[in-house]
């Protein structure tokens, strides 16, 4: 059973939640949302977390308005940027829905 986990809060205030959500299963999928899209102006500790989450097969999104509202350049290859539409189709794909 897949699950979607979607996180808001800034990387600097829960860089905790980033390092528990490594633990995610192959085909689970990771939604940065809100404040959370300012992660990827964080080169050295988002690259590493996108690493071991490519290597576990768990696939890392990002809200494309939330970063353009933010002002946020998408750095990473490995961070796909999705608009809302592809926030509902992940939530359909998924059995389970984790805020975190």
């Amino acid at each position: 059973m897949s699950t979607l986990h979607t996180l808001s809060a800034s990387w600097h205030e829960r860089v905790w939640v980033f390092e528990q959500l490594c633990f995610a299963t192959s085909g689970d999928a990771i939604l940065l949302i809100e404040d959370a899209v300012l992660a990827a102006h964080s080169p050295i500790t988002l690259a590493s977390f996108l690493a071991k989450c490519e290597s576990r097969g768990v696939k890392v999104y990002v809200l494309q308005e939330d970063m353009q509202v933010r002002g946020v350049h998408n750095q990473y290859k490995q961070l796909k940027p999705v608009p809302y539409t592809g926030f509902v189709e992940l939530t359909e794909k998924h059995q389970r829905h984790v805020a975190w």
